[in-house]
């Protein structure tokens, strides 16, 4: 099962797609990292030259891997309303994306995703991250790719494991 995870935001939306061929995913065996990176749009852009950048960026990413589903994190109420919108619209333009290529799609809110990848649904963001490496190891590597890449990526990694451990573990 090809699973292309996505981390989304309007400046930069992490992406990671991976290939799951047993139910060891938590262990990292049976997984293939098949590539990750970002989608970045530049903020001195209007929001909806943005919005179209990651659409067809996005388009994009799902004809290259050909996913058989389509997997991101639920947008979560937070204290920053503008910030959840803005979310929610790149979301949106995903989804659509997503649609066009008839691609199935299944979301999961961040402390499942927390606690499939850590254990704990309470994990802050560089647990998660020290996690993704620690299960995926040498999967990951960051050849031409600056730290940071990884850092932003991860979640989308994350999102696309939580997805493998669901549908092949039944004590998940």
């Amino acid at each position: 099962m090809k699973i292309l995870g996505i981390d989304p935001g309007t400046a930069t939306t992490g992406f990671g797609c991976i290939n799951v061929t047993d139910v060891s995913a938590i262990t990292g065996k049976g997984l293939e990292v098949i590539e990750w990176g970002l989608i970045e749009t530049d903020k001195s852009l209007l929001k909806e030259e943005r919005l179209e950048i990651i659409f067809e960026k996005t388009l994009k990413l799902i004809e290259k891997f050909k996913p058989d589903v389509f997997v991101f994190e639920k947008v979560f109420f937070a204290t920053n309303a503008k910030t959840v919108i803005a979310v929610g619209q790149a979301q949106g333009v995903m989804l659509l994306a997503a649609r066009k290529l008839n691609i199935f799609v299944a979301e999961y809110a961040p402390g499942t995703i927390k606690k499939l990848i850590t254990g704990s649904g309470r994990a802050k963001k560089k647990e998660v991250q020290a996690h993704v490496r620690k299960i995926l190891g040498n999967k990951v590597k960051s050849e031409n790719k600056k730290k940071t890449h990884f850092d932003n990526a991860a979640d989308a990694l994350a999102i696309a494991m939580t997805h493998a451990m669901k549908v092949f573990s039944k004590d998940v």
